[in-house]
């Protein structure tokens, strides 16, 4: 999951990677900020792209790990 820094980048990056091929990403929200949840099949390989796109979008953004 990665918290946004404004939700104009959670809606080009829900845009942006409902054009990836295995990659899901839904919307969340995190103590009031805007956030997406990434689901990748080949994670391992995945991980990279997503954390680049997000990068990309939103030099902001902080990535949650799952615990």
């Amino acid at each position: 999951m990665f918290t946004l820094s404004d939700p104009r980048a959670q809606a080009d990056l829900l845009r942006e990677f409902a054009l990836h091929d295995g990659v899901v990403a839904t919307p969340d929200e995190v103590e009031g900020a805007p956030a997406i949840r990434i689901e990748a099949r080949d994670a391992v390989s995945s991980l990279w792209d997503v954390r680049a796109t997000v990068g990309m979008f939103d030099d902001l953004a902080r990535e949650w790990s799952a615990q």
